[in-house]
């Protein structure tokens, strides 16, 4: 408790010097929190909604890649590649399969530049396939030009059921039949039309982007591919939700290196701000130092006194650190929607579990008191006679 005491005191005595040095441990803490909080938050809801919420199991693309094919199912991308429409019966004739939803997808970009429409080309499959896709306002379509409209959409449209809704791109004028309930991802941007309407707004009809297959049995998904890569043409791909995910998170990968590189900045000013104020304290009180030896303390005594210094700073820092990067989650989950990440799925993407809370403190903690060793020895290191007569 002494030792504790007179450590406070010490720091204390340099209050702008010790605070900036905390500051420096809370910026540290707080972006590796978020940091962290973000890479498994965002990794848990593209599988919760490529894997488990959208009831898909398998996908059939002519797309190789999972990279590529996520571009198309997930982003709106208008591939070269397109699918066979006459597959569909073949695949509903397997028994294993519960429901199949052949769909066209396609982006329209304003002349300006400032807004781009995703189109979703679809049939009544959805409903049985997507258990989250629910109609609040209004209706199915009612004619071949009607469409359902995302919550968003809608919303900066200001339109309801039974309003027109004019796209510049296709001149073609259109009729809201229905608005879907909020989902908080890709539907709440999407327009959702006929698929018959969407293959010929983009002249391909017969023609789709891939077909998504629901099973009656998860168990069954290993046998079902492999009789689809069996009885379809070679060109074709079977691809299980599980391999869009990761190709999904490919996307991501530039975003993780960016936000992984701002970690080891703000760890290595961090580390510099450490080592300046405990080898500035150390040489400060070279001759308290030396009194502390002359009277009894041991070597292991002033180590203890530095380490337990930085040990303070680092706790304090670390300890507001990770209570900042929580609240700055809503922020982060806001940048990262708007500016970086391809693919947006429903819900956070920040999941700040207390595990990991915990982490970024410990890690933070045990930097800055490595950092604190050198200047530790330096300060046991001293020898009494020659600090009081040189000085």
């Amino acid at each position: 408790m002494k030792l504790a005491k007179l450590a406070g005191n010490n720091l204390r005595r340099t209050p702008a010097r010790s605070v900036l040095t905390a500051v420096s441990v809370l910026i540290a803490t707080a972006t590796l929190t978020v940091v962290l909080s973000v890479d498994r938050g965002y990794s848990k809801a593209v599988e919760r909604d490529l894997v488990e919420k959208t009831g898909v199991h398998l996908y059939i693309t002519k797309e190789g890649c999972p990279i590529e094919a996520a571009a198309v199912i997930a982003q709106g991308g208008l591939s070269p590649l397109y699918v066979e429409e006459n597959l569909v019966d073949k695949v509903r004739a397997i028994p294993e399969v519960a429901a199949v939803l052949p769909f066209q997808l396609f982006t329209a970009t304003t002349k300006d530049g400032s807004r781009t429409d995703i189109f979703m080309g679809i049939t009544e499959e959805i409903r049985t396939i997507r258990p989250d896709w629910i109609i609040t306002n209004g209706g199915w379509f009612s004619a071949e030009n009607s469409v359902i409209l995302g919550s968003q959409i809608a919303q900066i449209e200001n339109v309801a059921p039974g309003d027109k809704l004019y796209s510049e791109k296709y001149d073609k004028e259109f009729v809201v039949s229905g608005i879907l309930a909020q989902n908080w991802g890709q539907d709440d941007g999407t327009i959702f039309l006929p698929l018959k309407t969407a293959q010929k707004m983009i002249e391909r009809k017969g023609k789709l982007s891939a077909i998504a297959i629901k099973l009656k049995d998860i168990s069954q998904l290993q046998n079902v591919t492999l009789k689809l890569r069996g009885d379809l043409p070679k060109e074709y791909y079977v691809l299980g939700s599980k391999e869009l995910s990761d190709g999904i998170l490919g996307f991501f990968s530039a975003t993780r290196v960016i936000m992984f590189v701002m970690v080891v900045v703000a760890f290595g000013v961090s580390v510099f701000g450490i080592l300046n104020t405990m080898l500035m304290a150390v040489m400060e009180r070279r001759r308290e130092m030396a009194y502390l030896k002359c009277v009894g303390a041991k070597r292991r005594d002033i180590l203890g006194l530095v380490t337990l210094e930085s040990l303070i700073l680092c706790s304090a820092g670390a300890i507001a650190g990770a209570g900042i990067g929580l609240a700055l989650m809503p922020a982060a989950d806001h940048l990262l929607r708007g500016l970086l990440i391809a693919y947006i799925p429903a819900g956070s993407i920040t999941d700040p579990t207390l595990p990991l809370i915990s982490l970024s403190i410990l890690l933070t903690v045990a930097v800055g008191v490595l950092c604190a060793l050198y200047p530790a020895w330096k300060a046991a290191s001293i020898v009494p006679m020659e600090v009081l007569r040189n000085e």
